[in-house]
């Protein structure tokens, strides 16, 4: 079971992003945005549409963008998810499942991971677990 609170809450205080989830087996934070927590440019003038800091809001569609090569290389990856956040983990675990809204592929979940967590197999890289491989979203966030 999910509760929900809002992101100011956590910008306000960030020491509260370690606090355990409600008590009971699958429970997790449903993190909302709200007005107060709302992300501005132009010296406050505007409203971004950039989610600039973690935990990531359930209440907006976010697009993930992936950049590799450079110039005439170049290549963009842009996938529209839903970040969700793992059940009986602390929001300051950074974990998500990544939910593809729509599509073929509507429904199906992706976990987050870092580069320790994989493993290079056929030019493919793949988390391994107790249940086999799976497929993931990897996210850098850089400051």
């Amino acid at each position: 079971m999910y509760v929900t609170r809002p992101l100011s809450l956590y910008r306000k205080s960030p020491s509260t992003l370690a606090s355990p989830p409600p008590e009971g087996p699958n429970s997790g934070i449903l993190v909302i945005q709200d007005e107060e927590a709302e992300e501005t440019c132009c010296f406050g003038t505007c409203n971004s549409n950039q989610v600039t800091s973690l935990p990531f809001p359930q209440n907006k569609k976010l697009v993930v963008r992936y950049s590799s090569g450079s110039g005439e290389n170049n290549h963009v990856s842009r996938h529209d998810v839903v970040f969700i956040p793992v059940l009986d983990q602390p929001l300051s675990s950074n974990r998500y499942y990544a939910i593809k809204p729509r599509g073929r592929h509507k429904g199906e979940a992706f976990t987050s991971s870092t580069k320790e967590d994989g493993v290079t197999c056929c030019y493919c890289f793949f988390v391994c677990d107790q249940m086999g491989m799976r497929t993931f979203v990897l996210l850098y966030f850089l400051k």
